[in-house]
């Protein structure tokens, strides 16, 4: 007797394509969780990286951590040739510049040698390096990651968390760095921490801001999500956006940590 084989109806593969989408809807999520905690504890070593070079470099040096002498220096993500080598030199590399969950596309001559991009518009891209200290702390990289240093033409004032957005007034605990020794509280002193930045447009990650594509690191939607804070103790801890607050501005752009 010849046995019949059963096909699938068409109503059965829809049933089993309908439980497959509603699988994925479930699982994508999830799946993309579970890849920026990854993000999130790569940037939280690349952080700490970054924190442990610059103590030890401090250490080297009385305790004054590596000078930033250029004009501007304004924004947080602008670090001189002098400071990023200070990391290079002790244990770093150029990968740890860049946070894994800050996905904007940028060349490398458009933000490691930014302040010679900027300054020449081409002509200086092609040629070595500047090699003298005085150059190399007057010319800056741009990364992702915000650096409270401060510099020689100081940067104005940290605004304190109660009084965010209103009066600005110093946050003895949140000066910009100059030494390791200058406060005393190295456990509550940010040091290096993740950009998380809000344009007068709002949260978004803007294709292109003045001359340079840069944007808040971790984004959840449309909204930060938070960032690794970097102390200088040296430990590195993650805060959620909601404990953050408003605390610098450059040209109407604000920074929080």
């Amino acid at each position: 007797m010849k046995r019949t084989q059963r096909a699938f109806t068409l109503v059965e593969l829809l049933v089993v394509i309908a439980i497959i989408a509603v699988l994925m809807s479930i699982l994508l999520p999830a799946l993309r969780r579970v890849r920026e905690q990854v993000k999130r504890a790569v940037c939280a070593n690349q952080v700490r990286q970054q924190s442990v070079a610059l103590l030890m470099y401090a250490q080297q040096n009385d305790g004054k951590m590596p000078l930033m002498t250029f004009a501007g220096g304004q924004w947080l993500w602008d670090v001189s040739y002098f400071a990023s080598d200070a990391v290079l030199d002790n244990g770093g590399d150029k990968k740890i510049f860049r946070c894994p969950s800050n996905q904007i596309d940028t060349t490398e001559v458009n933000y490691w040698r930014y302040s010679e991009f900027r300054n020449y518009f081409g002509s200086g891209i092609d040629t070595p390096e500047p090699a003298d200290d005085v150059a190399r702390q007057k010319n800056y990289r741009v990364v992702s990651y915000c650096y409270l240093m401060e510099t020689k033409s100081g940067r104005g004032q940290i605004w304190a968390a109660s009084d965010a957005g209103t009066t600005k007034i110093q946050d003895p605990l949140r000066q910009f760095v100059k030494t390791t020794t200058q406060l005393g509280h190295q456990s509550q002193m940010e040091f290096v921490l993740d950009t998380v930045i809000k344009y007068p447009a709002g949260w978004i990650r803007l294709d292109r801001y003045a001359d340079f594509a840069q944007g808040t690191n971790h984004m959840d939607s449309r909204e930060p999500d938070g960032g690794n804070i970097g102390f200088l103790d040296g430990h590195v801890a993650w805060r959620h956006f909601k404990e953050m607050y408003e605390r610098y501005s450059v040209q109407g752009v604000v920074f929080w940590w």
